[in-house]
């Protein structure tokens, strides 16, 4: 009886130190605003945007992604990830 506590709590410890030793950016990635540099049609497309820095990131659009908008090059873009992918994509202001 004594082991089997000994196991349980064990166990509870074991958890609670790998749930506290997640980083928060797993959780909450920031969004990449930028240009489009690159576009492919369809569904599924391929978007690259650069963005202030001029990084590149490739961005794997889908219906659900694209909030219904038609980017074009050149667009302004705001792209929201998830630890899962691109969440959403969305023009800005001031497009040519």
């Amino acid at each position: 009886m004594e082991t089997l506590v000994f196991r349980v709590v064990g166990s509870l410890v074991l958890m609670a130190v790998m749930m506290g030793s997640w980083p928060g950016s797993v959780f909450s990635l920031p969004p990449v605003e930028g240009e489009v540099i690159s576009l492919t049609t369809g569904i599924p497309g391929t978007m690259v945007i650069r963005d202030d820095k001029g990084q590149l990131h490739i961005l794997n659009l889908t219906q659900q992604t694209q909030l219904g908008a038609q980017f074009k090059v050149g667009d302004k873009v705001l792209a929201f990830f998830s630890p899962y992918g691109v969440s959403a994509v969305q023009l800005q202001g001031g497009n040519r």
